[in-house]
């Protein structure tokens, strides 16, 4: 398709103003409206919690925790590390859901005055299965990196252990996932 047809076309359906937002990746009560109209009515619903990716590095991993912290409909999504954010892989979630870069450990330590962190972590002793815990209102998810997961300094600044029990062979589950089940428990203990 030469490049005049393309622009050509695209002009076309970007005219086409109720089907305009189409281009947005959005449930039908969405449709038709503008990123901040959307924006706007997400933040009557938002959940009190925020998830902090520590130390993550792998794009597909990034990418997949922001959209399911939007599917959740989570406050803010924090990310401390040398990892820079790849927006590509979060597939336009982040135009709806706050994500926000911590440059230094004192920046994440100054959220706990905002939040109860909770790490899910399964590699020390004491954690509580995520089916017995109770969410604090104002919970901080934390997630580490696979394999490495949540470094030790963090680790002291946690308030609560959570573990997402295994019973097959491997340790543990993917991090994106792992935050999708913490999620799902967190907004079906929270309607109770």
């Amino acid at each position: 398709m030469s490049q005049a047809l393309f622009s050509a076309l695209r002009g076309i359906m970007t005219d086409l103003s109720p089907f305009s937002s189409w281009q947005y990746n959005v449930v039908d009560k969405y449709k038709g409206q503008d990123l901040e109209s959307i924006k706007d009515d997400l933040q009557k619903t938002t959940l009190p919690c925020a998830v902090l990716m520590a130390q993550v590095v792998g794009d597909f991993n990034f990418g997949c925790v922001i959209r399911n912290s939007n599917n959740f409909n989570v406050r803010e999504v924090f990310y401390y590390g040398k990892k820079k954010f790849d927006r590509r892989s979060a597939l336009g979630t982040y135009h709806y859901t706050k994500v926000t870069y911590l440059s230094s450990f004192q920046d994440l330590k100054d959220l706990k005055a905002q939040y109860s962190f909770v790490g899910l972590e399964n590699n020390i002793k004491g954690t509580v299965p995520l089916s017995k815990f109770i969410w604090p209102k104002q919970s901080l998810i934390v997630l580490g990196e696979e394999g490495v997961g949540i470094s030790p300094d963090l680790i002291d600044l946690l308030d609560y252990t959570v573990e997402i029990p295994s019973i097959g062979s491997v340790r543990s589950i993917n991090v994106a996932s792992a935050s999708s089940i913490a999620l799902y428990d967190y907004y079906t203990k929270s309607l109770v």
